[in-house]
């Protein structure tokens, strides 16, 4: 009787601890190289010499072999982009590599986008979570007496 009370006793104090589950918030580092990341949802918005925006669906006028390619975020702030499954250019390679860095506390990133021409693009970080990274930038350029502003909204989708 008393080993069973024993018992007893010891699985209800057992079944009585709860997990510690003190685990600090993911950074946005984290977060980011954690998984590869594909766009889901884009849009560029354009004006020239401050006449009525123009605003274009990427995500929408982007054909298959496009819509595969992916990115991955490196831990040591090397960036792959990755042509996908389907190359829209078969003689194009199918991975290059870039690099990224975040600035202001995690709320900035800058992409060096090998499959982009040109500098790197710094974006406002919206919201990243474990699945959606969303991405906004303005970049103003003019030459010739114009002047073009873009507004860039991107949802990334981790897979």
């Amino acid at each position: 009787m008393k080993k069973a009370l024993l018992l007893l006793l010891v699985a209800a104090s057992l079944g009585a601890c709860k997990k510690n589950d003190d685990t600090a918030p993911r950074s946005n580092t984290d977060l980011l190289t954690a998984r590869n990341w594909r766009l889901s949802a884009g849009t560029t918005t354009i004006a020239i010499n401050n006449g009525p925006p123009k605003t274009t669906d990427d995500y929408a006028s982007a054909v298959a072999c496009e819509r595969d390619d992916f990115l991955k975020f490196n831990a040591d702030q090397s960036l792959v982009s990755d042509g996908g499954p389907l190359l829209c250019n078969p003689s194009n390679p199918r991975t290059q590599t870039g690099s990224w860095n975040f600035e202001n506390n995690e709320t900035k990133l800058t992409i060096t986008d090998p499959s982009i021409p040109g500098p790197g693009q710094t974006f406002d970080v919206v919201a990243l979570s474990a699945s959606t990274l969303r991405l906004h930038a303005t970049v103003s350029y003019g030459s010739s007496g114009t002047t073009a502003t873009a507004t860039i909204d991107e949802t990334l989708t981790a897979f």
